[in-house]
């Protein structure tokens, strides 16, 4: 351990050899809600008789895993990312001394992005993704999902990637999917346990017949972010940015536009629309064409378009901030719920973080954040 970070290589988590330890400048880890962890080390590097010391070594070869390890009270490690080299990028300068060399790289759902699939399934959408998330031997935290699927008149299908599919389900459903990292101390090494989490975030049921509720948080108070407190009580954050936008709406009802123009209030909040001409296809020479069904959506497809626009919409308080990991005491990471206090009675409260980068060089370990809230004064 070095640096303020340790870093692994290879799928047995071998540590990274010191002699390439002393060439690293910068580790850099962006995280983001739904999106996949990427990271990026930078490093020193000279030529030595036409041979670069970090960018020709054999630890870096392309989909090699690459994990960063952050040291926690008690002696143990919390994983920052875990995943294959992507991409690299290298800069060489006249003579060697100057040169320096970039490994970025994203978390192991990369794999799952790289075959196009076809299929076709019935059931749940999430019994489905469950299974493919453990194809790729993640553990599989899956949320039920409201739609059951047959093969005639509502089939699902699959005509991407896993990783797509997954993703797409997971936006069908309003949900995220994301991993998570739980370190197992195994001598002489780590072991890492990485679930695949497509679920609700904050977590929530989803119950058709029951109105949407704007998001409800329940803050660890292991989390704190103290912003301006007391003289005797350490703040342990240096930036807290807000922005507060009272016009989001924080309930929705539906409509659609009937063939006057007028508009028409709706039970559900999408409805089919007017059957349009056929007369009106464009004709193209040497191709049959004719007018696409018109699905009617479902009672669930209703009940989740609608809680996308009031659970998007009841976001309504946002927060840069800034710390460092030495301050905080924890690890930032997106879906968590902190609690900020000394933050003003309006401001204090529960927010989820959104996204989370974090730089680590030789000197200190820098975090930037962005927390949302769906509510002013603890009232999330």
């Amino acid at each position: 351990m070095g640096f303020g970070c340790a870093i692994t290589f290879g799928k047995s988590l071998i540590p990274l050899p010191e002699k390439l330890q002393g060439w690293l400048v910068e580790a850099r880890v962006e995280m983001e809600l739904s999106a996949p962890t990427r990271y990026a080390l930078r490093f020193e590097d000279d030529i030595c008789d036409g041979r670069h010391e970090v960018a020709d070594d054999l630890t870096f070869e392309k989909d090699t895993d690459l994990g960063l390890f952050v040291p926690i009270e008690g002696g143990g490690y919390e994983c920052l990312v875990l995943g294959p080299i992507t991409k690299v990028r290298s800069s060489s300068v006249l003579g060697g001394p100057g040169s320096w060399v970039e490994f970025h790289g994203e978390d192991r759902r990369a794999r799952m992005g790289r075959i196009t699939v076809q299929s076709k399934h019935k059931g749940k959408a999430s019994a489905v993704a469950s299974k493919i998330i453990d194809a790729y031997e993640f553990k599989a935290d899956v949320q039920d999902t409201l739609i059951e699927h047959d093969e005639q008149k509502l089939p699902l299908t699959q005509s991407a990637t896993d990783l797509a599919f997954v993703e797409d389900v997971a936006r069908r459903n309003n949900m995220d999917f994301w991993l998570e990292y739980k370190v197992v101390p195994k001598l002489p090494a780590l072991d890492v346990e990485i679930t695949g989490c497509l679920k609700t975030s904050p977590e929530r049921k989803q119950s058709l017949g029951a109105p949407v509720p704007v998001p409800t948080l329940t803050p660890d108070d292991a989390l704190e972010l103290r912003v301006a407190p007391p003289g005797d009580i350490c703040a342990n954050i240096t930036k807290f940015d807000t922005r507060i936008n009272y016009e989001r709406p924080a309930s929705a009802r539906g409509f659609t536009m009937s063939a006057d123009q007028q508009k028409k209030v709706v039970e559900q909040l999408v409805e089919p629309p007017a059957p349009l001409d056929a007369d009106k296809i464009i004709p193209v020479e040497g191709i049959k064409r004719e007018l696409a069904p018109v699905t009617k959506p479902t009672p669930e497809e209703a009940f989740l378009a609608q809680e996308a626009i009031v659970f998007e919409q009841s976001w309504f308080v946002e927060a840069d901030c800034s710390a460092s990991f030495e301050q905080l005491g924890f690890v930032v990471r997106p879906h968590q719920i902190v609690k900020v206090s000394h933050a003003g009675e309006a401001l204090s409260g529960a927010y989820q973080v959104m996204k989370a980068t974090h730089v680590i060089n030789a000197a200190d370990h820098l975090v930037d954040f962005l927390v949302r809230a769906s509510g002013l004064g603890g009232r999330s």
